[in-house]
């Protein structure tokens, strides 16, 4: 393989595939960037066996073939380079020749026999949604991923296409965060798969706001291909627990608030807590939500603010964390917060009184 290609396209490209790649594998191979070049591009692969990126480049191709090189190490040198013309190619031994002007480099490197082969998807029917579409499903549900591995099925977010709709769905058994789209969604479809957190985090980083998406889903695999990017991941095993049972449907007290002024609020008393003691007590009464921190060593923090709420008085607690999660992805001027009693979960979701739920929010109460 040898080929010529501008500096800083060769860096763009490897910045996008090397956050899956892992310096302490227990394969060597791993930590290998796989370019193998032909036709006017050259394509890069890195994968850690569950997620894997592939991005394409045009370059010079003077001699199709293959190469792996060490990720972190041709990450390093091209960030270090001047920005000029690059001659790359596969000399004896592995050895990798990187030519930058006055430079020279040489880099030991393994066989392209040795790095796993990625699946195709050539036998699957894509599914095409907007790029922008995906990345705000994502990006407003992600923060509820589990991170505990011993609750596996968990630790990604549920992906469910049926009755011309999609949902997407992330619960840490805390709280649940939920999004639907009936735009763009095609019927006749029914899709049910669990897409691992590390595989999301991926999307939402690569993800623009232009462009299309499509995506190839079959019983263990999925792949996002789109801007000469294509990311494939192994599914999640295991049940998804019933979202629609989590959902409180008989809570009558509900509070709206405005948007900005509650997260900043919310923000204020995170100050005031710590590890250990972290939690907010909201006390509604007619017209006034009163915002409480308590905090053992640290000292006590009280803000009232304006209300629309007009229901029986109720105190509750929750990890203010959580409820900034939220607010950050909210853009609607008011937001709505609904209520049994102190042990119920309570619902959070823009106030769009006049439209349907696309956005729902359950958080479990701290016990006060």
């Amino acid at each position: 393989m040898r080929i010529r290609i501008a500096r800083q396209d060769l860096l763009d490209a490897v910045n996008k595939v090397k956050s899956v790649v892992s310096a302490r594998s227990a394969l060597p191979i791993l930590s290998h960037i796989f370019m193998e070049a032909a036709e006017g591009r050259v394509r890069l692969c890195t994968t850690d066996l569950k997620v894997s990126i592939e991005c394409s480049v045009d370059c010079a191709v003077e001699e199709p073939g293959s190469l792996t090189v060490s990720c972190q190490r041709l990450a390093s040198i091209l960030s270090e380079l001047p920005n000029a013309e690059i001659k790359m190619e596969l000399g004896e031994s592995n050895v990798v020749g990187l030519e930058c002007g006055r430079i020279d480099t040489r880099l030991f490197s393994m066989s392209p026999e040795e790095f796993p082969p990625i699946r195709s998807f050539e036998d699957v029917e894509p599914l095409t949604f907007s790029q922008v579409l995906l990345k705000r499903l994502f990006t407003r549900t992600s923060f509820a991923i589990c991170g505990d591995q011993a609750r596996y099925n968990l630790t990604g977010l549920l992906f469910e296409i049926a009755d011309g709709k999609l949902v997407v769905v992330a619960t840490d058994g805390r709280r649940m965060s939920l999004c639907i789209e009936q735009d763009e969604i095609p019927s006749g479809i029914n899709i049910r798969v669990i897409i691992p957190g590390k595989m999301v985090v991926e999307l939402e980083r690569l993800l623009t706001d232009e462009g299309s998406v499509k995506v190839y889903i079959d019983e263990t695999q999925a792949a996002f291909a789109f801007n000469s990017v294509r990311v494939v991941t192994a599914l999640i095993e295991g049940t998804f627990p019933n979202y629609e049972m989590v959902i409180p449907k008989k809570h009558d007290k509900e509070v709206v608030l405005e948007t900005g002024s509650f997260q900043e609020a919310v923000r204020r008393t995170r100050t005031m807590t710590n590890e250990k003691f972290n939690s907010v007590r909201l006390s509604l009464n007619s017209g006034l939500l009163t915002l409480k921190v308590v905090t053992p060593d640290v000292g006590e923090y009280k803000e009232d603010m304006i209300a629309d709420f007009d229901g029986s008085n109720i105190e509750i607690a929750f990890n203010p964390d959580f409820i900034l999660d939220v607010l950050r992805h909210i853009d609607s001027e008011k937001v709505c917060l609904t209520l049994k009693d102190a042990v119920s979960p309570g619902l959070l979701k823009p106030y769009n009184p006049n439209q349907n739920e696309t956005y729902v929010n359950v958080i479990m109460p701290i016990r006060i």
